[in-house]
């Protein structure tokens, strides 16, 4: 069976990256702190999907070569 679909689709997006403070419900970026309730005030009411990512870097003593005999 055939299906066909006609449609028009609109997405906003926001990428905020910063460190969360779930206690005030504050997000910092870059020493600016901004109010989660302020940031999603444009998607109230809206069907949304919230994605969240984790990134941990820790840097790395180079490698030294091995020393033969």
């Amino acid at each position: 069976m055939k299906s066909f679909t006609y449609k028009k689709t609109e997405t906003t997006s926001m990428k905020a990256i910063g460190i969360l403070d779930t206690d005030r419900m504050t997000i910092d970026v870059d020493g600016d702190e901004k109010s989660l309730a302020t940031l999603l005030s444009d998607f109230n009411g809206g069907e949304i999907e919230i994605n969240i990512k984790t990134k941990c870097e820790e840097d790395l003593e180079e490698p030294a070569e091995n020393e033969t005999e």
